[in-house]
């Protein structure tokens, strides 16, 4: 788990995940902060049910 500073505004949102083991793009719950973004931990693939912790974040669109 990531160190965040009290300051630090955290934000859940849905973004376009790559799930290692069955190679497609899911849909998965994100975190982010400041410029960084990560796989909320714990949650599974919807068509191999693997782990996306290790996942890598592809689309995650918010507002400037």
């Amino acid at each position: 788990m990531k160190l965040l500073y009290k300051t630090e505004t955290i934000s859940e949102s849905k973004a376009s995940v790559y799930c290692p083991l069955c190679t497609h793009t899911v849909q998965a719950q994100v975190i982010s902060a400041r410029k960084a973004a990560w796989v909320k931990p714990g949650q599974k693939c919807p068509r191999c049910a693997d782990s996306l912790d290790a996942g890598y974040v592809l689309r995650f669109q918010r507002a400037a």
